[in-house]
């Protein structure tokens, strides 16, 4: 996308966005509607969508739509569903909240010609190009499915919020008491850390009980359950930046 959308968060739960910015920030327009973790109806880059899948957007943020979106990570994992096949070109942007302002600056865009979709489920970390993210900071992340470069307005996308808390005593001393992945997993599910539960589902043997898990953390983000369906079996593709 050619125009960089700096968005404005409002303070209260859910964290709606208001505005948009410029790439200079000095300038301000109407931003649509939050997309609640998901892009607009079923339209997407590919030409040849399976009608079953037509109700299922093109692109779903594999984050909590209906609870505070919290984690203890300050690098965490951000990740995505893409519905259609084939490849496409991504953008990615991460933008720190300024309760201050009440605006938000650019910490990170991806744009380059190398970071292209895949069909199921994408990862993304961006630890290696950026420093760990402040404990009690808001963010908003944004992912876009260019399909045309030439007619922006018509891309999928998609944007969600989180919040980089500090790791609660109850919960640091729980996690010390197992190396069991899938009791961890379901601690940060319990105490409300949708992030941090996902990333180790992501990257654990998938067992009936991880599979089972899994499930329940997507109920959070999908509408309906033909989206969980879809979603929990989809391949995983990883991405480092």
């Amino acid at each position: 996308m050619n125009i960089k959308r700096v968005a404005s968060i409002a303070l209260s739960l859910p964290l709606l966005v208001t505005t948009v910015a410029l790439a200079n920030t000095d300038n301000f327009d109407d931003l649509p509607p939050n997309t609640s973790g998901r892009s607009g109806g079923s339209r997407g880059c590919s030409t040849q969508t399976v009608q079953s899948l037509e109700r299922i957007p093109a692109l779903i943020l594999l984050a909590p739509t209906q609870q505070s979106a919290k984690t203890v990570a300050t690098n965490p994992t951000f990740s995505w569903f893409v519905r259609d096949s084939g490849s496409w070109q991504l953008e990615f942007r991460l933008y720190r909240y300024d309760p201050v302002t009440e605006e938000t600056q650019l910490v990170k865009e991806i744009k380059d010609d190398s970071f292209k979709s895949s069909p199921g489920i994408m990862t993304l970390s961006v630890s290696e190009s950026i420093p760990e993210l402040p404990v009690g900071q808001r963010y908003l992340w944004q992912v876009e499915l260019v399909c045309d470069p030439n007619h922006p307005s018509g891309n999928p996308f998609a944007e969600a919020e989180l919040e980089v808390v500090a790791l609660p005593i109850e919960l640091k001393t729980e996690l010390a008491n197992t190396e069991n992945q899938f009791k961890q997993a379901t601690l940060y599910k319990r105490l409300g850390f949708w992030y941090d539960a996902w990333d180790l589902v992501l990257n654990t043997e998938q067992t009936p009980m991880i599979s089972e898990l899994k499930s329940s953390l997507l109920e959070k983000v999908a509408l309906a359950e033909q989206e969980v369906v879809k979603v929990r079996e989809s391949e995983i593709s990883k991405v480092q930046r």
